[in-house]
Order: structure tokens, then C-alpha cells, then sequence
């Protein structure tokens, strides 16, 4: 019953508990270039008696897909040049690949005991909570070799703590390519001293990563956000594990993981830059895509959803704008080749294989944004089964459905596409790709408009949702915010579709912004699996974070800093773990950005799938570059264009250009209580460039340190 504190930081967790008179310290990490995870024991006996103690490590065995066939192939024995348990099974994909665990002892102790059936150590009819091996006298039976059955990993250490003694045990968990990888990593980490040295060199990676872009604030919880946790959960969850608890998947999204690359250029461009080549080579012949794949062989869902293809063209025109490095264009990647969708077919599983041919990026994303322009009978882009929000994939399942919001998204790519096709000399290209940016908005502003906001979609029969008449989904923030982010809603309309987001889904009480509202409950359509949850939860009228954060981006880009930065504030997840009565409402970690809150009664405020999602890289996108203004042009410019509260007298920045070296900080001032709009910059002390209210400051990576200053 004794408490146990727990301290998260980047790349490392630590438990702390004193139970009686034992003292107990864990520290848990991976190092930096190691597949192995450590947990690092310390035990100080308080008491004057000596204490005997049993000390155990269990992991159940897995090593493919979770069937019960796969599991009858998992072999597990003692390996006698390391000492270590190692596993493997023949029958899974990556079937070279070997597991291992061992459990590092002092010199002096007394020897290990080891047991690989999870019966010997759970017990029959038991369960982890309860397991069989630490309530009995029988010590483990040292039986290591198994072949099927329900393997895993129990290792047993008796220690004698001596009046006032202390011992430090650690546990290696790990995977290798062969099973001499393995015995080198174990090598490696068998001395205290190298694990001292991994811990450092891990916190510094993270040091070094997440401060290449810093903030400086009123709003603390804000810099705390900026400054680490959002990037951290972006890089460590998002990209690398692609897992977490609502979601233990380990596939790449097409749409999801270049979202989440592309908000990590100004961290670490080599990785956007590598994520954007590997999504183009997870592209058909026939320019659609997988919609989520596992590697390494490709096998993932075939689909009709019609906005991920076109995630490749924008957001490699962003990192081209962002860096400079327009020869990415020039880089070629396979396509892949499989069985096309059948006609009313909406997805199939399938394993792509390579299609012997091949293109540039450019090229690959000509096929993605030709393949997007048709248009049903609206002039508006086909929904398919599902547009970015997946839950509504029945809306156009008979191939009619049209989506108000792919109109604004894919005017959207055409307007930072079409730059690179100028450059390229692809003057047909051009010429078409703005005649159907003139039609997109002729239908947007036309029969996508409502009267007071802008509908969401269209039902395959032609009726509207997100519509006034509607008794259900009567509006949707993610075709408002578009309407501005696109620059393709009238300026009118567009403002009052804002406004009307704010007045009906922003619930300031609960502290959260639905995504839609009335929630899907009894409708007479069925818009798809949305309706199946429960109303005000994830999409359906909960706050669904990933698309309320771009309603906050458009508030920003119309030059409202003040409710942009306001309204960040509220739905910060750091705002919501302040007291032990906010805890209890949202009931989940404080420090990472939840997927989606509950909006209804009795759950209101309740937070939802936490980590596991592309929120992290937008709400720092509109701290950063919505609230602060920051963007880099051409890894030439830096330019400043804030949107912040007008009860700001002054913010800043620094960024660190990816030389590692050069370091610019930025001090914005605002003495006369302004939101936006930049009067005066100096760089180093000599005055700069404004243009039309956004400050442009030349970037030379010079190895030296420099100081802007912006007013507004």
C-alpha cells in the first residue's frame, strides 16, 4: 500500500517506493543505437535485520502475429556463451531475428534460476496480478528449452540484503538481427558503468533533438508543451513505436506518419525528408496508396479514402518551401503493384509487391493529384469511403458521395503544388490544375455553402451533411477551418463559418471544442462507423484534437490572436491535471496531447486515446507556426508573421539551424497591445525587411549566435 512516485522524462522512466524499510529505485531506458530495454534495480535495506529476498523478471513471448499457430513456433533456450534466455520462432516473418533477456547480477550473488513456460510461472487459472512463482516456496525450475506452448521469459534472483546494505540488480530485454548481436549487445550492457553512460547518451540525443526550436511565453504551459513533450510524443510514439495503449498497431499511415514528419523540419529535416520518400514508394501504379502498411513486406489496406494520396504532394511542396531542397523532386521511388478495388468494393488486405516500375517524387505526386480530380455531380471531390474523417465511410460508398471538405484540401495542395510544376516548366499541368481551382471554389462557395457556414459533405443520394436542416452533424468545424487555411472560402463566408464554430462547438466549461455537433445518433443516413460510438466520443461530437487544432490555425490566419491563443490554452492537456477534481474529470496524462475528450454528460471532459496521435504534431504547428508566426522560406529566410494575444507585452524564440551551430533568437514585442501584424525587425541590430506586416530575416549558417527583435 506504500505510495510510488513516477517521473517521466525523454527517453527514460523512474519508480520510486519505500514499502516498510526496503527502499526500491527503477529506472527504465533504451539506449540510443541499442534494441534492448533496460530496467536498472536499486535496493537499499533501512532496517538494522538482514533481509532475503526473492527478485523476479517476467515477459510473455509473442514473436509474431498472436495466433495460437504462431505461437507453436517459438523456441526458447539457454544461451551458455552469454548466459541469457533467448527465443525465437522460425514460423514468423522476421524469423532470423532472436529475443533475449538476462538478468545482470553482483559478482557475489547467489546463482539465477530461469523458467520459460508462463504456466510454471502465472500458475494455472491465475493471472499477473497473482502469478503462481511469487506466492509459492518453489523457486524456478531452470527449465529453458521449449518449443511451442505459451512461452515467455521468468528469471529469479535470491538476494541478501545485508542491516543498512544496498544491491543493484538489472533486467536486458531485447531483440538482435543474430545471436551473436545479441551476445555482443548483452556484453555491452553487463557493467554499471555502461549503463550510466547509455542513460547520458540518451538524454542528451533528446536534449539535443527537441531544442532546435524553443519558446518563451506568458502561457507556461504552453512553452512546457512546445519545448519537449509535443515533439517527444511526435518522435517516440508517432514515428518510431507507432504504438500505444488505445492502439497497438506498428504501421505506417500514409496520411498520419507524413502529418507527423512534416511538423518535425525545422527538429530534423533528414527524417521528413526520409518519410516522404518512403511513403512514395507505398504508392500503386494507379496513383492511389496503401491507406496503413506494415513492414518490412508491404501488407496493409487497399482503400477508397480520398484524401491520403494527396498528404504527398502537400506536405513535400511544404518541406521543399521549408528547406530548399528542391531536389527531392528528383528523387525516385518504386511503385507498388496489387489486385485493384472491385467496383463497390471500399478496401481490401492485401501484401503490395513491387511493380518494377518507378518515378520521381514529382512524378508521384502528379499521379496522386490527377487521380483526385474527379468530381461528382456537386463539381466537389468523391468522398469514397471517407475523407480524413474515416468514421463517415459510408456516406459515399456507392461512388456519388461528394466532400465539401476535400474541395477546400485539395485546393489547398493544388496552391502549393502547383509552384514546383512552374519551376518545371509544366505549363499544361499548370494551366489545368488553376481551371480546377476556379471551379473548386465556384462549387464551395455555391452549393457548399449553407447559409451561415459551409456544409460538410454530400450523401450519395444528394443530401447534405453538415447542413442547418439537418437534425444531426448540423456542422462540422473541419470545413470551416479549411474554408480559411485554403484561402479558398469567400472572406466573408468564411469569417462567419469561424464564428459559428466558435459560438456552437467551443464548450468553455468542459474546457474542449467538439468536432461536430449534434453527434450522430438516430439519423435516418448512416454516414458509417461514426455512429457506431457513442455520442460525444472521438469523432463523433467529442473533441476530436487533430481537427479542432486547425479550427485554432484558422483563427490565427484570420488575426485572431487572442482566441487562438486563448483557446489553445483551454484544450491544452496541461490545463486539465492542475487539481486533484481535474484529474479525476480527465483521467489521463497531463503532459502528452490526447486524441480526443468526451464532451458529453456523464463523461464531459474525460479524456480519451492519449499518445497515439497526429494532434501532437499540429498543436505544435499552431503554437509555433500559427500563434509565434514562425516559418523558414527557402532555408534562406526566417519569417515572422505572430498572431498572439493582445495581452502579450512580449514573446520569443529561438530556432537552430540545422547546422547544429548557428543559433537566432528572437525577442517579439508588442508595447501597443497588438494581435498581428509586424511594424518594425532588426537583426542584430540593423533593421530588416517587413513586408506587408511579416518580418523577413536573412539566415546565414555561420557557427554564431544572433538577435532579432520584432514589434508589432
Amino acid at each position: 500500500g506504500a505510495a510510488c512516485e513516477v517521473r517521466y522524462g525523454f527517453g527514460y522512466a523512474q519508480y520510486a517506493q519505500t514499502c516498510g524499510d526496503l527502499d526500491q529505485r527503477v529506472v527504465q531506458f533504451v539506449p540510443a543505437d541499442d534494441p534492448v530495454k533496460i530496467s536498472r534495480l536499486r535496493l537499499a535495506n533501512l532496517a538494522g535485520d538482514s533481509r532475503r529476498l526473492d527478485l523476479f523478471a517476467y515477459a510473455q513471448l509473442v514473436l509474431g502475429d498472436g495466433t495460437r499457430e504462431s505461437a507453436r513456433g517459438v523456441r526458447t533456450w539457454l544461451d551458455g556463451e552469454s548466459g541469457a534466455l533467448f527465443a525465437a520462432n522460425p514460423a514468423r516473418e522476421l524469423s532470423h531475428r532472436v529475443a533475449f533477456a538476462k538478468l545482470v547480477a553482483p559478482a557475489a550473488a547467489e546463482p539465477l534460476r530461469v523458467a520459460c513456460n508462463r504456466q510454471e510461472f502465472v500458475g494455472q487459472f491465475r493471472d499477473l496480478a497473482e502469478p503462481h512463482a511469487m506466492t509459492s516456496l518453489d523457486q524456478l525450475s531452470n527449465r529453458s528449452e521449449t518449443v511451442g506452448g505459451d512461452a515467455c521469459f521468468a528469471l529469479q534472483a535470491t538476494i541478501t540484503l545485508e542491516p543498512h546494505g544496498a544491491a543493484e540488480y538489472w533486467v536486458l530485454l531485447g531483440e538482435a538481427e543474430t545471436e551473436d548481436e545479441a551476445r555482443r549487445i548483452i556484453q555491452r550492457y553487463s557493467h554499471a558503468e555502461q549503463l550510466d553512460a547509455a542513460l547520458d547518451d540518451v538524454r542528451q540525443f533528446w536534449r539535443q533533438k527537441l531544442s532546435a526550436v524553443r519558446i518563451e511565453t506568458p502561457s507556461p504551459a504552453m512553452d512546457f508543451m512546445v519545448n519537449g513533450w509535443l515533439p517527444y510524443q511526435n518522435i517516440s510514439c508517432r514515428l518510431w513505436g507507432r504504438s500505444a495503449y488505445f492502439q497497438s498497431g506498428g504501421a505506417y499511415g500514409f496520411r498520419d506518419q507524413l502529418q507527423d514528419a512534416a511538423s518535425l523540419v525545422y527538429h530534423w529535416p533528414e527524417l521528413t525528408r526520409q518519410q516522404i520518400l518512403r511513403h512514395a514508394a507505398s504508392q500503386f501504379v494507379e496513383g492511389d496508396v496503401l491507406h496503413w502498411w506494415h513492414p518490412p513486406n508491404n501488407r496493409g489496406i487497399r482503400t477508397r479514402f480520398s484524401d491520403d494520396l494527396l498528404w504527398l504532394p502537400l506536405l513535400a511542396s511544404e518541406y521543399c518551401d521549408a528547406t530548399g531542397d528542391r531536389s527531392l523532386w528528383d528523387e525516385t521511388a518504386s511503385y507498388v503493384a496489387g489486385p485493384q478495388l472491385a467496383p463497390g468494393e471500399q478496401e481490401r488486405f492485401l501484401a503490395a509487391v513491387s511493380s518494377g516500375q518507378s518515378g520521381t517524387v514529382y512524378e508521384h505526386c502528379c499521379r496522386a493529384i490527377d487521380r483526385s480530380l474527379v468530381v461528382g455531380v456537386h463539381g466537389l471531390p468523391l468522398m469514397g469511403c471517407g475523407d480524413w474523417n474515416d468514421g463517415m465511410n459510408r456516406i459515399g460508398e456507392g461512388g456519388r458521395g461528394e466532400s465539401v471538405w476535400m474541395g477546400f484540401f485539395l485546393h489547398q495542395t493544388l496552391e502549393r503544388f502547383i509552384p514546383a510544376c512552374q519551376s518545371r516548366g509544366d505549363a499544361a499541368r499548370v494551366a489545368r490544375y488553376r481551371e480546377h481551382q476556379r471551379r473548386l471554389r465556384e462549387a464551395l462557395n455555391g452549393v457548399g455553402w449553407d447559409g451561415q457556414w459551409y456544409r460538410r459533405a454530400f450523401f450519395d443520394d444528394g443530401e447534405a451533411v453538415g447542413s442547418a436542416a439537418a437534425e444531426e452533424c448540423q456542422i462540422d468545424a473541419l470545413a470551416q477551418a479549411w474554408a480559411v487555411l485554403s484561402g479558398a472560402g469567400e472572406p466573408e463566408k468564411a469569417a462567419l463559418a469561424v464564428a459559428a464554430v466558435d459560438e456552437r462547438l467551443v464548450d468553455a466549461r468542459a474546457g474542449l471544442i467538439r468536432l461536430l455537433d449534434p453527434p450522430f445518433d438516430r439519423v435516418r443516413q448512416d454516414p458509417g462507423y461514426i455512429k457506431g460510438y457513442v455520442p460525444g466520443v472521438r469523432e463523433n461530437g467529442g473533441q476530436y484534437t487533430h481537427g479542432v487544432l486547425w479550427f485554432v490555425r484558422a483563427l490565427a490566419q484570420l488575426g485572431r490572436g487572442s482566441r487562438a491563443v486563448e483557446l489553445l490554452d483551454m484544450i491544452n492537456p496541461v490545463h486539465h491535471g492542475r487539481t486533484p477534481q481535474e484529474v479525476a474529470v480527465y483521467q489521463a496524462e497531463p503532459y502528452v496531447v490526447a486524441a480526443d475528450v468526451y464532451s458529453q454528460p456523464p463523461h464531459a471532459g474525460r479524456g480519451g486515446w492519449t499518445w497515439y496521435t497526429g494532434s501532437a504534431g499540429w498543436m505544435w504547428r499552431v503554437a509555433v507556426e500559427s500563434i509565434l508566426g514562425f516559418s523558414v522560406r527557402d532555408g534562406r529566410t526566417l519569417l515572422l508573421n505572430p498572431a498572439i494575444s493582445s495581452e502579450w507585452p512580449a514573446c520569443g524564440l529561438q530556432y537552430r539551424l540545422p547546422d547544429g551551430a548557428t543559433v537566432y533568437h528572437i525577442r517579439i514585442e508588442n508595447p501597443d497591445n497588438r494581435q498581428t501584424g509586424v511594424s518594425s525587425a532588426t537583426l542584430d541590430g540593423r533593421a530588416v525587411v517587413v513586408n506587408n506586416g511579416v518580418a523577413e530575416l536573412p539566415l546565414v549558417a555561420d557557427g554564431q549566435t544572433h538577435q532579432a527583435t520584432v514589434r508589432l
